[in-house]
């Protein structure tokens, strides 16, 4: 029998419906941003609605948590665990994945890859079998935070303000919180054979998007017009273009001169 198949989903009645409360008030704050008019919304607003929940932050944590909806409890933890250490691991080495990046063409039109690499790691670890996932599950959530914590600081509009790191951290526990408890109240055996199959689209938005990147050619800027040459006419029209000018600086060479006795 199949570990997927072979696990009891049971949820205590406190716990029951917290995936679906939280997915609700989530919704409900996003709703509460959105509807802000633009003179009230603040940088930080402006940051998690265009940033913070873009497609390409969302789609991977969201294979994230299907992911730790198919897993235990115990495996979830650890999952939760390592994404954290994930983020703050990619805030502290940037740097270093940026020099590591540097080399590879178009990097900087997903973030670094970012996007591309945590759709690729969401996606594998959907498509592999129960019990690989349950090895890999910490493995991928530790890398899919630190491109979280490296796309967090490139977006950053307040320059290292921790308010941003922070609301970034909640953004993608709660997409993750949401999605895992929730597919632990309305589990179907069907649910593996569709976490696979979003796992394949993943793996393909990935693929495009980063292949995409690479392989488009950076513009080429136009070679500056050289300047027409100068002739006769030119030079005599610029010689004589402000003849007091040169009235006076004739008059203050001669003097200059000295005089033969």
């Amino acid at each position: 029998m199949s570990l997927e198949k072979g696990t009891k989903r049971t949820t205590p009645g406190a716990l029951r419906w917290s995936g679906p409360l939280l997915a609700f008030l989530g919704v409900a704050a996003i709703c509460v941003l959105v509807l802000e008019t633009r003179s009230e919304r603040s940088v930080t607003t402006w940051w998690i609605l265009n940033s913070g929940l873009s497609a390409e932050r969302v789609m991977p944590l969201a294979g994230l948590g299907v992911a730790i909806a198919l897993a235990r409890g115990r495996h979830a933890v650890v999952a939760l665990a390592t994404f954290l250490l994930g983020v703050v691991l990619g805030m502290l080495f940037r740097d270093r994945y940026l020099a590591l990046m540097a080399d590879v063409p178009g990097v900087t039109t997903h973030l670094f890859l970012t996007g591309p690499v945590s759709a690729l790691a969401a996606g594998l670890l959907l498509i592999l079998p129960a019990r690989a996932r349950l090895w890999l599950l910490p493995v991928a959530a530790m890398l899919i935070g630190a491109m979280l914590g490296v796309a967090t600081t490139l977006t950053d509009p307040t320059l290292h303000d921790p308010a941003i790191s922070m609301i970034a951290t909640l953004i993608a526990l709660w997409i993750m919180a949401a999605i895992g408890l929730s597919g632990r109240v309305f589990w179907h055996g069907w649910f593996p054979i569709a976490a696979r199959i979003l796992g394949s689209w993943l793996i393909a938005i990935g693929l495009l998007l980063g292949a995409a990147a690479i392989a488009a050619k950076p513009p080429v800027l136009a070679p500056l017009p050289s300047p027409p040459p100068l002739t006769e006419g030119r030079a005599k029209h610029f010689e004589t273009s402000f003849p007091g000018v040169n009235r006076q600086g004739e008059r203050a060479r001669n003097a200059a001169r000295p005089s033969l006795p």
